[in-house]
């Protein structure tokens, strides 16, 4: 799930020639909505058709909540930057192709509401995987208030979670799976040994990769296969990933990393690593 917390701090300050200064505090403003079901939404569409679906939103408090959505980029990299840019400026961004119905909304006490989006691929040649982040927002108490009579200052602190629904589209089968093994070390904290190993999706289409590594004595006798989980990739996105080995003794070793997306893309690394064991020094 992705949650996004900001906080605002508002000041509105009277003018110079008032001589009081009438001051007051808001109290902490926190407004929540939640979104049901899968924050992935992955279709398979051809240029020139359409597809569509809804976002449930639920309210699980007492009062009545406003909602809104909007779209933004969204791209992660594996040094953990992750960018939510403006809406259709990507590359690859799908965010033109997004309409949202409607895109403000009140959400009643302990009960749902629903967001529609239609996504309209155009007649373009088009390949791979197209994607954007819809956002799901409360809108405060505090937004929909007129604001503070004029000669008063307001001071308060604003806390919104906003939860970001991955759209994206998959242009048939089409677009060139690859991936690029861009560094690897070994990571010695106290007795554990860790493999740290970063991932680029050089290709045009999505990847869902489960990683393992599998290492072999000098004599080529297997030690086992260490496994470091699934991770999703974009194309253009890069991640690291962390694979633990456990009960590793000390000596030279090659090491086979597969990334298996599943089908018949299957991406691999060989190479030579040593386990020195942990530094002793002072």
């Amino acid at each position: 799930m992705l949650t996004i917390q900001r906080s605002f701090i508002k000041k509105l300050v009277p003018p110079a020639f008032f001589l009081a200064l009438f001051f007051f505090q808001v109290p902490v403003l926190c407004a929540q909505v939640q979104v049901a079901g899968s924050l992935i939404r992955q279709v398979k569409v051809a240029p020139g058709n359409e597809t569509q679906g809804r976002i449930i939103v639920s309210n699980p408090s007492d009062q009545a909540q406003t909602a809104k959505v909007y779209l933004t980029d969204y791209q992660s990299f594996a040094d953990g930057t992750t960018r939510y840019g403006e809406a259709g400026l990507q590359p690859r961004s799908n965010a033109a192709w997004v309409h949202l119905i409607p895109r403000e909304q009140v959400v009643p006490p302990r009960g749902t509401a629903s967001f529609h989006y239609i996504i309209r691929v155009p007649e373009h040649e088009l390949a791979g995987t197209y994607w954007s982040m819809l956002m799901v927002e409360p809108v405060s108490s505090e937004q929909l208030a007129p604001p503070a009579p004029a000669g008063r200052s307001q001071v308060g602190i604003r806390t919104i979670t906003r939860t970001g629904v991955h759209l994206v589209t998959h242009i048939g089968d089409s677009g060139e799976r690859d991936l690029r093994f861009i560094s690897r070390r070994l990571e010695q904290e106290e007795d554990r040994l860790a493999l740290l190993l970063e991932l680029e999706n050089t290709g045009q289409r999505y990847l869902n990769l489960l990683v393992w590594a599998e290492l072999f004595a000098q004599d080529g006798t297997s030690l086992g296969r260490f496994d470091a989980g699934r991770r999703g990739l974009y194309p253009g996105s890069s991640a690291r990933l962390r694979v633990e080995l456990a009960g590793v003794p000390l000596g030279a070793y090659q090491a086979l990393v597969v990334a298996d997306n599943g089908d018949e893309h299957i991406f691999g690394a060989r190479f030579e690593m040593n386990n020195p064991g942990p530094d002793k020094s002072p």
